[in-house]
């Protein structure tokens, strides 16, 4: 009798352990994606915007709980409000006026400006209407091919010279181009160390903006006085290590 009990309530206690084992199985097998996270991001597919596309998590997603990589809409947003920050801040504890950017203008084919023609392929500060351009296909592919600090950093450069147009120092013509390039490349330093002390650059960022200035240098036998000289890649690499590491005293073209 008492075994028959046992089998009884062995057979009882094996149908509520199933009972439960069977329904979340059944779940599965009806929502598909109800608790999977196919891109191994921490983000279930059902919340998951981008389920097949594994997110960052990076300081430079601004959204980081959707689900998607950043975007580089995502990273000209995200620098454009930092280093804008950062270079008012600087201005004031100067006591002098910032005076931010009249547009901050993405294009995606050649388009008339103050300064003329905005090539494609190009990112760059038009003095005459104090506005910032960039072509967003070559920020696209500087983040495909140089990774996510690449488009930071040219935005940062090209804030160089709307800094380097309130100090006066854009209309200098005793200055070369080459001069204004690589003062452009040192304060876009002096932000990325600012930003570093604050825990925005991640890991290889640093290398990634080192990497982008070595492919965007002069052509080999470009000339010191060529109006379009920007620097060789020693150069640039040297004028960014500058600003980072001594701030913007190294920057003084004295």
């Amino acid at each position: 009798m008492a075994r028959r009990c046992a089998l009884v309530l062995l057979s009882l206690l094996a149908v509520f352990v199933l009972l439960p084992l069977t329904a979340a199985c059944g779940g599965d097998d009806d929502s598909g994606s109800g608790t999977k996270d196919r891109d191994n991001d921490g983000i279930r597919d059902s919340r998951d915007d981008c389920d097949r596309d594994k997110e960052d998590g990076g300081v430079w997603d601004s959204d980081p709980k959707d689900g998607c990589p950043a975007t580089v809409a995502d990273l000209i947003e995200l620098a454009r409000s930092d280093i804008e920050a950062f270079w008012q801040s600087e201005f004031d504890s100067e006591g002098s006026i910032y005076d931010g950017p009249i547009q901050f203008k993405a294009y995606d084919r050649e388009i008339e400006t103050e300064c003329g023609t905005a090539e494609l392929d190009n990112a760059f500060y038009c003095s005459a209407d104090h506005s910032i351009y960039f072509d967003i296909n070559f920020l696209t592919t500087q983040l495909e091919t140089n990774g996510d600090f690449a488009p930071v950093l040219i935005i940062a450069h090209e804030w160089g010279h709307l800094v380097q147009s309130l100090l006066g120092i854009l209309h200098d013509d005793t200055l070369y181009s080459i001069q204004i390039e690589l003062q452009a490349d040192c304060l876009a330093g002096v932000w990325s160390r600012n930003a570093d002390d604050r825990g925005l650059l991640e890991e290889g960022d640093f290398e990634e903006g080192i990497v982008a200035l070595f492919r965007v240098r002069d052509p080999k036998g470009t000339d010191f006085f060529d109006p379009q000289a920007h620097g060789t890649a020693g150069e640039r690499i040297d004028a960014f290590n500058d600003g980072f590491d001594s701030g913007i005293e190294a920057c003084s073209l004295d």
